[in-house]
C-alpha cells in the first residue's frame, strides 16, 4: 500500500474538474520520451480506458488500466487489467478543507509479480519510485492553482 497526501490551494470543484481534462493525464506523466499514452476512451469515468507504455525504443513495458468508483467531484478509480504488476488499484481522492482549500490523495494498493521474496526484495525500491512520482505529480497540480504552496502529509 502506498499514500501520498497534499493539501492544494484551490477548491475542490477546480481540482477535480482539473483531472478530469482530457490534457491531465499528459500533464502528469514524468516524462513523454519515457511514458507514452498509446490509446484513450474517455476520461476518468467508469469504464473509461487507458493504455499507455513505459520505456524506451522497443524495450517498452504496456500497461493498460480502466476506470471505475468515479464519484463527481470525490474520486475515481483505475484498475491495471493488463501490465507488469501482479495487482495495481489506484484511488484518487479530493476531499474540500475548506472554500479554496483541497485534500489531495493518492492511495495504490498493488502487488508485485513473483510473490513474497520479490516483494521482499522490491517493494523498497517501488515505494520509493512512487514517493518520488507523486510527489511530482502533487507539486505539479498545485502549480496549476493560485497561491501556490504544497503542504505535505
Amino acid at each position: 500500500m502506498f499514500v501520498h497526501r497534499s493539501v492544494i490551494p484551490a477548491a475542490a470543484s477546480e481540482v477535480f474538474r482539473w483531472h478530469e481534462r482530457p490534457q491531465a493525464l499528459l500533464d502528469l506523466v514524468p516524462s513523454r520520451r519515457w511514458v507514452r499514452v498509446e490509446s484513450r476512451t474517455g476520461s476518468v469515468r467508469d469504464g473509461d480506458r487507458v493504455t499507455f507504455s513505459i520505456g524506451v525504443g522497443l524495450l517498452r513495458v504496456v500497461r493498460e488500466a480502466s476506470h471505475y468508483g468515479y464519484i463527481r467531484g470525490q474520486q475515481f478509480c483505475d484498475e491495471q487489467v493488463r501490465g507488469p504488476f501482479r495487482t495495481w488499484r489506484h484511488t484518487h481522492r479530493i476531499e474540500a478543507i475548506g472554500t479554496r482549500q483541497t485534500l489531495y490523495e493518492d492511495r495504490i494498493e498493488y502487488a508485485l509479480p513473483g510473490g513474497p521474496l520479490a516483494h521482499r526484495l522490491l517493494d523498497g525500491l517501488v515505494q520509493r519510485l512512487l514517493a518520488r512520482t507523486f510527489a511530482r505529480r502533487h507539486e505539479i497540480v498545485c502549480r496549476c492553482f493560485p497561491d501556490v504552496r504544497l503542504a505535505r502529509s
